[in-house]
């Protein structure tokens, strides 16, 4: 970071220390107890769920290993590849970049929901490297800049400013957002993204394979509808642009979609959010008795419905960028044993959805638009999902703006089941401001109320770092003394500028939650 950006954010957080904590528990009926010491339910719970997701997260491995071009782990070279803009997509008007003094072609996603979108595109550029690189943003556009810096702050990256030009290097992959300052808080019209990649590997061959699908550099107009297949890899070479959907028409087995280049899903889009709702999504295998899915390294922009819903058992999102403007574009979900890893999710629905159980969420950025949540934890489920793992995540931005139920970690839950087991940690939160949390069991207009309410049960937020102050209170609320919110801890959660050891910043509603835990550790190391 520059000095200035420096001065901005502060020191990178240390990791808290831990017990003894001390702090106040809730419990039904208004019942205050303090918290003086060592909280073992707590860390019973939370040991209990990481024990069932590290055996998901083998189990996920074990399978993915069996598909013909599954592995992830990165490539060995070359040290830097960089692909063609595709012939007829324009590029960006508002940056230039140049990798290693080798221009990288930018694009540029151009806002779609103009009564609510407040910024008016997102440029990105797209590599893939070994060893380290030298990148060169450069604003064409810009006047009054001062300087730039790289979010999120966790990539620790040091940036010069000269000439309206960023520089900075890069010693490993990582998704960024380049920003210019004065302009770097919500909204930023004209945000820029870097998705600097791992050398690819286990590349499928162009030709020779009957059961890969390859999309050569250039552009491709394949439509929507476009079936996928059990024993099936799709590949999308850097440079090529897909305006494509595909689909599984019931469930599938062992189907690997991969590769460096885009997804468009701007020819499904209707220019109507109502109508919108109509399409299909890009990615969708919504039987959960598919088995062994792995999306791996694209991007997807321009969706008008969700962008990639992978509800297989055994799948891996990894290395997936997504960008779309519609308040019906969710990011991602994947289904029940699922790793979901090192991602970068821009959505105006929820980006994140932890819906099915036994899931890893890691390494993930999340850049939120202004009406879903970066990490939704139910919305009218109707069975009893438990053990998710949410770890070691940044949220860069979260343009929450005038929904009232907006939060960061949010819950809507009207449905009959009852979400439990939920471990949040490590997570990183810059630039929101609306709210923390929203965790509440309450009626929509989306839930018939005849089909009974669950709960929600054993959520634990623990060494969570807010770098912003919020204007609404965290809420945690169920419908009534059976229907409650239970069991919900907040560990070292460092917001407004302190660790939070009280119920000051929440609103809990005494008749409908029981055992609400806010604690901080005793010795002041809450990441302050």
């Amino acid at each position: 970071m520059t000095a200035a950006a420096t001065a901005l954010t502060g020191a990178a957080p240390a990791a808290a220390n831990g017990a003894p904590y001390v702090g106040n528990q809730y419990d039904y009926g208004g019942v205050r107890t303090p918290i003086d010491g060592d909280i073992p339910t707590v860390d019973s719970i939370a040991d209990s769920i990481t024990g069932s997701t590290d055996a998901t997260l083998a189990d996920v491995a074990n399978h993915r290993a069996s598909l013909p071009y599954g592995d992830i782990t990165p490539g060995s070279g070359p040290a830097l590849s960089l692909y063609p803009g595709p012939t007829g997509i324009p590029a960006s008007d508002q940056y230039s970049v140049q990798v290693n003094d080798q221009p990288s072609f930018v694009y540029k996603s151009v806002a779609a929901k103009h009564d609510t979108n407040r910024e008016l595109d997102t440029s990105w550029t797209s590599f893939s490297f070994t060893g380290s690189v030298t990148v060169q943003v450069t604003a064409l556009a810009g006047s009054g800049l001062t300087g730039c810096l790289i979010r999120p702050y966790s990539a620790a990256i040091t940036t010069t400013f000269a000439g309206n030009t960023c520089t900075f290097t890069m010693s490993q992959p990582r998704n960024v957002s380049v920003e210019f300052q004065p302009n770097i808080h919500n909204p930023i019209q004209h945000p820029m993204l870097v998705f600097a990649n791992p050398a690819e590997n286990d590349v499928p061959p162009a030709t020779g394979d009957p059961n890969v699908l390859y999309f050569g550099p250039g552009v491709h107009q394949i439509g929507s509808g476009n079936v996928l297949h059990s024993n099936e890899t799709i590949y999308l070479a850097g440079g090529a642009w897909v305006q494509g959907a595909f689909i599984a028409n019931g469930p599938v087995d062992n189907v690997t979609i991969k590769g460096r280049g885009v997804l468009d899903g701007s020819f499904l889009d209707t220019g109507n959010q109502d109508s919108n709702k109509n399409q299909p999504g890009m990615i969708d295998i919504a039987d959960q008795s598919s088995q062994n899915l792995l999306v791996e390294g694209i991007t997807l922009v321009n969706a008008p419905r969700f962008n990639v819903r992978a509800l297989a058992q055994y799948t891996t999102i990894e290395n997936v960028k997504t960008m779309s403007w519609w308040y019906s574009t969710d990011g991602m979900v994947a289904g029940n044993k699922a790793l979901v890893e090192n991602n970068f999710v821009k959505s105006n629905d929820d980006s994140i959805k932890l819906f099915w159980g036994d899931e890893v969420v890691r390494g993930n950025t999340v850049w939120q638009l202004e009406n879903g949540a970066p990490f939704m934890i139910s919305w009218n489920l109707e069975g009893d999902p438990s053990n998710f793992h949410v770890y070691d995540d940044d949220v860069i931005h979260a343009e929450h703006y005038q929904i009232e139920k907006s939060a960061v970690f949010r819950a809507l839950h009207a449905g009959a089941g009852t979400p439990n087991r939920y471990l949040f940690e490590n997570v990183r939160v810059e630039n929101a401001t609306w709210r923390l949390f929203y965790l509440t069991v309450e009626n929509n207009k989306w839930y018939d109320p005849t089909l009974g309410y669950g709960e929600l049960d054993q959520l634990i937020f623990r060494n969570i770092h807010a770098y912003t102050n919020y204007t609404h209170p965290n809420v945690v609320q169920g419908i009534d003394g059976t229907h409650k919110v239970r069991d919900v801890n907040f560990v070292n959660v460092f917001t407004d500028n302190r660790c939070i050891g009280n119920a000051e910043d929440f609103t809990i509603d005494p008749a409908t939650t029981n055992a609400i835990r806010i604690v901080k550790s005793a010795d002041g190391s809450c990441w302050t």
